[in-house]
């Protein structure tokens, strides 16, 4: 009995001291990207859908759809180290590893591109669907730049 109390403070003490994803394998960058790509493409259809008159208008939702994207702009180019060109199936480009600085431009101008949509969708449908038109025109230049078609 002893030796079950001893055993059971340890695995509790180790479960506090281990972070959690010391104890799993880590989400590799390909992983990660392809899940930001995704809830880039969630948050593109709800607001683009508002945009084209599709569903209901709500300035509330198209500006945090857009907020979003505008955030995994920001965290995208970061997931493409060195390495990471191959494992998973990936549609990624070469040349974003061999235009890194053409990549983080397109980046950084959806990023931007996505705020200015955020704040549009305050002004209501007819400046958010200008704004949204712009935005989604960088989501196209990437893809067209720098990912393979299926």
């Amino acid at each position: 009995m002893k030796s079950t109390t001893i055993a059971a403070s340890l695995g509790l003490a180790f479960a506090v001291v281990v972070p959690a994803g010391a104890l799993f394998a880590q989400e590799s960058p390909i992983e990660k990207r392809q899940a930001l790509m995704k809830d880039n493409g969630d948050r593109t259809k709800t607001a683009g859908e508002m945009a084209q008159g599709k569903t209901e208008y709500d300035a509330a939702e198209a500006k945090a759809s857009v907020e979003g994207i505008a955030a995994n702009a920001e965290e995208f180019p970061t997931l493409f180290p060195e390495g990471s060109e191959t494992g998973f199936e990936t549609r990624a480009k070469p040349e974003i590893w061999s235009d890194t600085e053409g990549f983080e431009e397109i980046s950084a101008k959806l990023h931007d591109d996505a705020l200015a949509a955020a704040a549009a969708a305050d002004e209501g449908l007819d400046a958010f669907k200008v704004a949204f038109g712009t935005m989604a025109g960088n989501c196209k230049a990437c893809h067209d730049e720098y990912r393979t078609p299926k």
